[in-house]
C-alpha cells in the first residue's frame, strides 16, 4: 500500500476546496429541488397512493392557505436531497480521496454504489411496506369511533411519509457504515456482538426520536434496523476474514522475497 502521491495542501487551500465542494452539493440540491417543485403535483400524487389505497379510507384535507404550497416545498426539498445523493457522495469522495491509500481508493466506487443502493432499497421498503402497513393500522384504529370522519391534512401526511422514507433510507446505510469502520479498524465483529444490547437500546431511542410519536411505527422502523445490525456483524466478520487472508498472503510473499534476497547474497 502506498499513500497518495499528492503534495500536501495548506490548510486554507483545504478550506477553500471544502467550500467549493459544499457549494456544488448545495447547488445540486437547489437545482433538483426546483425541478421537484415544477413536478410537485405529480410527486404528491405518487406519494398519496398509499393513503388512497388504504381501507377503511383516509381522506386528505387542506386546512390552511399555505398548506398546499408548504406541501409542495417539502416534496421539492426531499426530492432535491434524494436525487443529489450521488453528487454529494461524489463531492465527499473527491475531497477525501487525496488522503486515502491506494487500496482504499480501489474499493471506493463499489462503496459509493452500495451507499446509493442501500438508501434506495430503504426508501422503497418504507414506501411499499412500512407506510401502507402503518396507514392500514391507524385507519382501522381510527374507524373504531362511531361517527368520526377521518381526514388527514396534506401537510401532516407528507411530513409523516417523507420522514419515514428519509429515515429508513438512512437506516439502511448501517451495513455500509460498519463496513467502512471495520475496514479502517475502528470496529470488529466481536465488539459489535459485545455491545449488541446497548445497540438495540440506541436503535429504539433513535426510532422514537425520528419517527412519528407512536409505538407501532417506532417498532416498524426499529425491527429492520435491528436486523441490519445483525447483518452488519456479518459484514464486519467478512472484512476481518479478508484482512486475514491479505495478511497471510503478504507474509507468504514476504517470506519468498526474503529467501530470494538471501540466495542472491550467497551467490554473490
Amino acid at each position: 500500500m502506498t499513500a497518495a502521491s499528492n503534495t500536501e495542501m495548506p490548510l486554507l487551500d483545504h478550506l477553500e476546496e471544502l467550500r467549493w465542494r459544499i457549494i456544488k452539493a448545495f447547488s445540486s440540491i437547489i437545482i433538483f429541488a426546483v425541478i421537484g417543485f415544477i413536478f410537485s403535483n405529480q410527486l404528491i400524487h405518487i406519494l398519496s397512493i398509499p393513503i388512497e389505497q388504504t381501507e377503511p379510507r383516509l381522506e386528505l384535507l387542506n386546512t390552511t392557505i399555505l398548506g398546499v404550497f408548504l406541501a409542495k416545498m417539502r416534496v421539492a426539498i426531499v426530492l432535491g436531497i434524494v436525487f443529489s445523493l450521488p453528487v454529494i457522495i461524489h463531492q465527499v469522495w473527491r475531497f477525501i480521496a487525496p488522503g486515502l491509500l491506494d487500496d482504499e481508493r480501489s474499493f471506493a466506487p463499489t462503496l459509493i454504489i452500495a451507499t446509493i443502493l442501500s438508501f434506495v432499497i430503504g426508501s422503497l421498503f418504507s414506501y411499499f411496506i412500512m407506510i401502507p402497513w402503518s396507514l392500514k393500522f391507524f385507519s382501522i384504529l381510527n374507524h373504531g369511533l362511531e361517527g368520526l370522519v377521518n381526514y388527514v391534512t396534506i401537510t401532516d401526511y407528507l411530513k409523516y411519509i417523507t420522514i419515514l422514507i428519509m429515515f429508513t433510507g438512512i437506516a439502511f446505510e448501517l451495513p455500509v457504515v460498519i463496513y467502512i469502520l471495520a475496514k479502517i479498524g475502528i470496529v470488529d465483529s466481536r465488539m459489535l456482538r459485545e455491545v449488541r444490547r446497548f445497540a438495540y437500546l440506541a436503535i429504539m431511542m433513535i426510532s422514537a426520536i425520528f419517527t412519528p410519536a407512536d409505538p407501532f411505527t417506532m417498532l416498524g422502523v426499529a425491527m429492520p434496523m435491528i436486523l441490519l445490525y445483525e447483518v452488519s456483524i456479518w459484514v464486519a466478520k467478512l472484512v476481518e476474514q479478508k484482512k486475514k487472508e491479505v495478511e497471510e498472503s503478504g507474509e507468504g510473499s514476504g517470506g519468498i522475497n526474503k529467501e530470494d534476497k538471501l540466495l542472491e547474497d550467497i551467490l554473490g
